[in-house]
């Protein structure tokens, strides 16, 4: 079925809802409003969606997959987790309704299971992390087999870094994320809704309701309520009409992947993956149709939203995937290089709800799921918009203090063990008589550093405690966000906590 996928290109004056952003959660979000017949519906996003998380995503669905240490160990934790168990179960619907719009020649589900391998490169994290997958599992009745690693299919590492154990999870597979994007796309234009390639300048405020938007070209489009879902650039156009919103701080996750053509050995049939670690998601490879594999990720938390692909991050990806995935990769044709900022909270939980000012609501901060998780938060938003009850927490509603789930010395030794599973993937070397222990302890004082200076008693994820600690602007910006908190209350007791709970 061969359809035109280019924006409209008239530009109304008018809309009821426009949505800022054409990633994952602005598309699913507009298809939602359409199936409602919710009035008309202006998405604004440039077509290439230069540094967007969805445009470089692996679409992995994967739930389990993802599972840490700290997936179920927190009310709110599991709440997240939760999000991802109910968006699974509306994939096979969505595959099959969007099916139909695709004009790529091949299914949009590229993988319908997942192998999750646990080698010896990524250090202590890996087992803790693979062994909490299990329990989550089981937890939840999921179905799981352990397999022996040799048994999968186009998984061919090399002998250093052969894997230990593997486990076979159904139903945990893959989508082809740019096909996705492009049948969302014609199924929109069939539907009615207006797309425009290009972005937003500012909000435009009146009083102190918002009530539209002003083009990069001056074009104003005024709408009865404005959503912004515009990942790690969300923050920014918020601060257009509420520069003094206290806003939980984003920071932008930059990440690397590569879409391959294989030329010889036997392909991958499944998603194969590690657990995650060392402060990203785990090394993967993911089938991307005929003859094409998708590898990824990197995630470097930075001060700016970039588009940049670093010589570092491209060698890490290409040498371990040759290493703890297949041989034969170092044979791959590369066909596409793939960067984005996935959008990365203060405390690791998405912000959806409305704003304070009437008018505005904010979609993001779903930072490593929010393909995955598109459908489902594009009903919440849609029933919140409509004015019925949501489908999700409301814990996450942007304007909150920071959701801790942890303590300062928990958040210390997970930086450790995050560095020390970065340190031996990366096979970086220090003096003979330096031992692991050394290296913990390096580390460990490089974290007590950082929260003396910051003088905080907020536990930080690893991921942002490394930001914090190895940028100065990074740490600047937390700092200031930290003494504004101690502004405004006497204590860091934040909503949704619960640490030390478990269910």
């Amino acid at each position: 079925m061969q359809r035109p996928i280019s924006a409209n290109t008239e530009k109304p004056t008018q809309a009821d809802v426009v949505i800022v952003g054409n990633g994952a959660l602005g598309l699913f979000l507009a298809e939602e409003l359409m199936e409602r017949q919710a009035g008309s519906v202006v998405v604004v996003g440039p077509n290439d969606r230069d540094a967007g998380a969805s445009k470089a995503a692996g679409a992995m669905l994967g739930t389990f997959g993802e599972v840490t240490a700290d997936s179920l160990r927190t009310p709110a934790s599991r709440t997240r987790f939760e999000i991802g168990l109910r968006a699974h179960e509306r994939w096979p619907d969505v595959i099959n309704r969007l099916e139909p719009y695709s004009s790529s020649g091949f299914p949009l589900q590229t993988a319908t299971e997942s192998h999750v391998v646990l080698n010896a490169i990524g250090a202590e994290l890996d087992t803790i992390n693979f062994e909490h997958m299990i329990k989550a599992l089981d937890e939840y009745d999921k179905p799981w087999s352990e397999i022996d690693p040799k048994d999968i299919p186009g998984f061919k590492p090399r002998t250093d870094t052969r894997a230990l154990r593997a486990i076979h999870v159904p139903g945990e597979g893959a989508v082809d994320a740019r096909g996705v994007l492009a049948a969302l796309e014609v199924r929109l234009d069939e539907m009615g809704a207006t797309r425009i390639n290009q972005t937003v300048r500012k909000l435009i405020k009146d009083g102190e309701a918002v009530t539209g938007v002003e083009l990069d070209d001056g074009h104003i489009i005024e709408a009865g309520a404005v959503v912004v879902a515009t990942g790690a650039r969300s923050e920014a156009l918020v601060r257009t009409v509420a520069e003094d919103l206290e806003l939980v701080p984003m920071i932008a996750g930059l990440g690397f992947a590569m879409l391959a053509q294989r030329t010889s050995g036997e392909p991958f049939q499944s998603v194969v993956r590690t657990p995650n670690r060392g402060f990203a998601c785990g090394l993967h490879v993911v089938p991307a149709g005929p003859g094409c594999e998708y590898l990824g990720a990197t995630n470097r938390l930075v001060d700016e939203v970039s588009s940049v692909t670093w010589v570092g991050d491209a060698r890490y990806l290409a040498q371990y995937a040759m290493q703890q995935l297949d041989e034969q990769i170092a044979q791959h044709e590369v066909v596409g290089w793939l960067s984005g900022n996935r959008p990365v909270t203060f405390d690791g939980f998405p912000m959806i709800g409305w704003l304070p000012l009437p008018g505005l609501y904010l979609m993001t901060g779903t930072y490593r799921d929010g393909f995955h998780c598109a459908p489902l938060l594009a009903q919440h938003v849609a029933n919140e918009l409509q004015g019925q009850p949501g489908v999700i927490d409301s814990m996450f509603n942007p304007v909150r203090r920071p959701i801790e789930i942890r303590t300062v010395e928990e958040s210390i030794e997970e930086y450790v063990i995050h560095s020390l599973a970065a340190w031996f993937e990366t096979g970086a070397e220090a003096a003979p008589q330096m031992t692991t222990t050394h290296l913990a302890a390096y580390y460990r004082a490089r974290a007590r550093e950082a929260f003396d200076q910051l003088g905080t008693e907020y536990a930080f994820g690893p991921d942002v405690l490394w930001s914090a600690e190895g940028s100065l602007v990074g740490g600047r910006r937390i700092a200031r966000y930290l003494n504004r908190l101690r502004g405004s209350a006497s204590t860091l007791t934040p909503v949704g906590s619960g640490i030390g709970d478990a269910r």
